[in-house]
């Protein structure tokens, strides 16, 4: 039991640090064949649209915070989550091990009295810590624990805080901006999402902690965007410079599509993350957009 947590907190730390980390991502598919129509909203964990791994793997899960839909208005409604349990085997056998997954999936029914305007679908995962130092003992250790909570330590290696958040929107009627959620890391379509077609420009905002993210000779910060008809099964994406919280692409082909940004900030005493001093050396954010083309 003891190697099974290690292992995970292991891969876990691999995770966050690797470029090809595990994205957070909601699926929306929406269905009009009996009006007034209704959604089918799951959560997307790992790399491929729309599915690639349940939420609660035995080899990478995270925990959200919160799941909701919010209103033109702003209102804020819960949607389901999924379980937190890592998932045990059910069966296995020379050929495959079988585990049971909880990726949030249900139905959102519309009325016949659905107030026109933007839906937006919001996902934030847990904050987590991941501490690796070498201890008194001159053993090298990963917690994932802040770094002020962590035992006879000698040296740190290395101190992050990670958080991971997703967004898709459902357009009922006229279109209008969304407004900010207030995510740490956020994606904005400046674009009507829900008429996109092939070959459309695609406009974003992206906002960190509330300003707008630009790219600095100090960091490059930028967008990818793929669909599941153009550049995932080649491993490759679309790309686009951040300027003044602004970005954008032109869409290569239908189907469903997934803008993502990451962001790693230092953590100073007179930084907009200066309550972690002590806790953590970097912060890392990601965030995903996911809409479909017609």
């Amino acid at each position: 039991m003891k190697r099974t947590f290690i292992a995970f907190v292991l891969l876990a730390f691999v995770m966050v640090s690797q470029a090809r980390a595990h994205n957070l991502w909601i699926n929306c598919f929406e269905s009009y064949a009996h009006k007034p129509g209704h959604a089918l909203i799951s959560l997307g964990w790992g790399h491929g649209l729309p599915m690639d791994d349940i939420l609660n793997s035995s080899t990478g899960k995270i925990r959200l915070a919160t799941f909701q839909v919010v209103d033109p208005s702003g209102l804020a409604s819960d949607l389901g989550t999924p379980v937190t349990e890592v998932s045990e085997p059910s069966m296995s056998n020379v050929n495959f091990t079988l585990f049971a997954g909880d990726n949030a999936l249900q139905k959102l029914a519309f009325k016949e009295t659905m107030a026109p305007g933007v839906y937006q679908l919001s996902a934030t995962s847990r904050p987590a810590f991941y501490t690796q130092y070498v201890d008194t003992k001159g053993r090298t250790r990963l917690k994932m624990k802040p770094k002020s909570e962590c035992k006879n330590v000698d040296k740190v290696l290395m101190s992050v805080k990670y958080q991971a958040f997703a967004k898709a929107f459902i357009t009922h009627g006229p279109w209008q901006p969304p407004k900010p959620l207030g995510h740490g890391l956020e994606i904005i379509p400046s674009t009507d999402l829900g008429k996109v077609k092939e070959g459309d420009l695609v406009r974003v905002e992206v906002l960190f902690y509330g300003k707008p993210l630009t790219t600095t000779a100090k960091s490059q910060e930028y967008i990818t965007a793929s669909g599941s008809g153009f550049g995932q099964k080649d491993g490759f994406s679309l790309f686009s410079d951040i300027v003044d919280g602004k970005a954008q692409f032109r869409v290569q082909s239908p189907g469903q599509w997934r803008i993502i940004v990451k962001h790693k900030e230092d953590v100073s005493n007179d930084g907009s993350l200066k309550e972690l001093v002590g806790k953590a050396d970097q912060v890392y954010h990601a965030a995903t957009l996911t809409f479909d083309v017609n």
